[in-house]
């Protein structure tokens, strides 16, 4: 794996690679950056690089300006001797924040964590061996900016939707709709699946023909075949049912407001 140093003082530069290589052999120092401008041309030009190590405080300013100058998508262990940026570091693409004099238990422990993260981005997301790793792929998907709306189509007009007005998505004669929560219907230019990924873990995916806002829901009651018969707070054109199979995630989902299996 190719790491990258960005630190000011020769001794700790040196100090922290031989670190690196006597407790992860499989790392690759790439390049030592001993500067903010140095870092800026560097990350400038297209680099493959795993992972960064960087001290904070630099001799022509602070670390974070790189990353403010320069659109740096790979995971940052910050090594100081302060713990005053702590909260600065994790807005960035901070994974680990070190404090100096750097141990091999604390370099483990970090190396521990990328690869654990690295691991579990695998099973989420899928290797399918492109260019990426998947480290790499999740951090540009966290950067990207996020739409708050989604273009819906009403006759010859096109309509920027607020995302919070969402109620209910759902197919109608091969169609795709959105139904706000006053209870108007809006084509819209995307599949189902295109929704549920955007649309994130506050919706559900009832059934094959229902996408949910968990906003949108009164109550959920059981019918004799032991499925969900959803009760909503909009009025919709037939009754959504969730089976009995996905019952157990939905009222999970519910419960904990997070994402479902």
């Amino acid at each position: 794996m190719n790491v990258v140093i960005i630190e000011d003082e020769m001794l700790a530069a040196e100090d922290l690679s031989q670190t690196l290589q006597r407790v992860a052999p499989e790392v690759s120092i790439l390049a030592h950056l001993n500067s903010v401008k140095e870092a800026i041309d560097y990350f400038k030009e297209a680099q493959d690089v795993d992972l960064i190590f960087s001290d904070i405080q630099l001799g022509d300013g602070i670390s974070f300006e790189v990353f403010d100058q320069v659109e740096v998508l790979v995971p940052i262990v910050f090594c100081t001797a302060y713990d005053d940026y702590l909260l600065d570091a994790f807005k960035t693409n901070g994974i680990d924040y070190i404090l100096k004099p750097i141990s091999d238990t604390a370099i483990r422990g970090t190396m521990n964590k990328y690869f654990s993260l690295q691991k579990v981005l695998v099973k989420e997301m899928g290797n399918q061996g492109g260019g990426i790793s998947p480290v790499y792929q999740h951090l540009i998907d966290q950067v990207k900016p996020k739409p708050s709306s989604i273009l819906v189509h009403q006759q010859d007009r096109i309509i920027p939707l607020n995302l919070d007005d969402i109620a209910l998505c759902y197919i109608e004669h091969e169609n795709v709709f959105i139904k706000t929560f006053k209870g108007k219907d809006f084509l819209v230019i995307k599949t189902l699946d295109e929704l549920e990924k955007q649309l994130g873990a506050d919706f559900y995916r009832a059934n094959r023909q229902h996408l949910l806002s968990r906003h949108v829901l009164r109550h959920a009651s059981y019918t004799l075949a032991r499925k969900l018969a959803l009760d909503l707070i909009v009025e919709h054109r037939e009754r959504i049912y969730v089976s009995r199979e996905k019952s157990s995630s939905f009222l999970r989902w519910l419960e904990r407001g997070v994402g479902y299996d």
